[in-house]
């Protein structure tokens, strides 16, 4: 009887492996580019925050995720550069967690001042949107201004954000 079943999944199987594409599944050449472009993204935001200068921080903004309430507005430099230090050589990708998102962690930095422009018109833009969750080490990581949205494993950078919090 097992012997059957398997013959009969391996014929399906080979089957439908090549009708994939007819069906909107992915075929496996979609999941490889999938891959790809998932391990390009990653790439891209270890990038990103090997280059922040943190000393253009403007602020960090702390939000509570259910009420958007303003806990608190970090100004501190090295406070800031201290809560983010876990990041570095995170590699620990992971899926949007399940539990509630608990804070907001939004980074603020002033524009690039552009040629003839004032520096009294230089504006902010949150560069970096990251969110805790309840009782999880999952991270979320938004760069706002290319809306690259990760999700990363790490119980220190999850801790060290929730101590801004309190």
């Amino acid at each position: 009887m097992r012997a059957r079943a398997g013959i009969v999944i391996s014929l399906v199987a080979s089957i439908t492996l090549p009708l994939t594409g007819c069906f909107g599944l992915p075929s496996p050449s979609d999941i490889a580019d999938q891959a790809e472009d998932f391990s390009s993204q990653a790439q891209e935001l270890a990038d990103t925050f090997s280059n922040v200068d943190w000393g253009k921080v403007c602020r960090l903004v702390v939000r509570d995720a259910q009420t958007g309430e303003v806990i608190r507005e970090v100004t501190d430099q090295r406070e800031i550069e201290d809560a983010f230090e876990p990041f570095s050589g995170e590699g620990g990708i992971a899926s949007e967690p399940k539990e509630p998102a608990e804070y907001i962690f939004e980074l603020w930095e002033p524009e690039t001042q552009k040629l003839g422009q004032s520096a009294d018109d230089l504006k902010e833009y949150k560069g970096l949107e990251v969110t805790t969750y309840e009782g999880s080490s999952v991270v979320g990581l938004e760069v706002s201004p290319i809306g690259l949205k990760l999700y990363l494993t790490s119980q220190a950078a999850a801790d060290a954000l929730r101590a801004l919090a309190r």
